[in-house]
């Protein structure tokens, strides 16, 4: 077969036969719970994975987080937030004039102001650079700090980009994004 699906990987030896099959010309596919994408890498690392291994076979990470929608027939503008609070969130100073937050609020087809779920997702492909710092034995921290600076958004990112797209609400970001 061309594509593996290994359903979780879970232990030692479930790691080594996915990076065994990567290596040998196949696209693997798994799961591997984690806080975030970087934290893929160093748990590999912490199960006894060769960093050279990790390296060589790791080629693209998604993480995510399901985070209930807005409904879209009761959502409300929130109530005014002071600028500063929306700056320590994420947003940009620049945007605030513009931005438009919802909440939930309750209707009768939804019942408590959320209708449905919507992904949140951190898409990390693994660069040279960050190869190269899984071979240096980079911990997670640094390996989202090379992320943050090849422009790849964490979960939270993503949460605020739903946010002013009136997806989700400030509560909900909380919610999923909080590790």
């Amino acid at each position: 077969p061309d594509i593996i699906m290994v359903g979780e990987i879970r232990d030692l030896e479930t790691a080594e036969i996915s990076i065994k099959a990567a290596q040998t010309g196949h696209l693997v596919l798994s799961t591997l719970h984690t806080n975030s994408a970087p934290e893929t890498l160093t748990r590999l690392l912490n199960m006894g994975i060769p960093s050279f291994n990790i390296a060589s076979s790791v080629h693209l990470i998604i993480a995510q987080r399901l985070a209930r929608r807005l409904c879209e027939k009761c959502k409300q503008p929130t109530a005014d937030i002071p600028a500063d609070t929306l700056v320590s969130l994420g947003f940009r100073a620049e945007e605030l004039p513009k931005l438009k937050i919802y909440e939930a609020k309750g209707c009768p087809a939804c019942s408590q102001g959320y209708k449905g779920r919507v992904g949140i997702y951190q898409v990390m492909p693994i660069s040279q650079t960050m190869a190269r710092m899984v071979m240096d034995g980079a911990n997670s921290m640094d390996i989202a700090a090379q992320a943050q600076r090849e422009h790849i958004l964490d979960l939270r990112q993503s949460a605020l980009q739903k946010i002013r797209q009136g997806i989700i609400s400030i509560a909900e970001m909380e919610r999923v994004t909080k590790d």
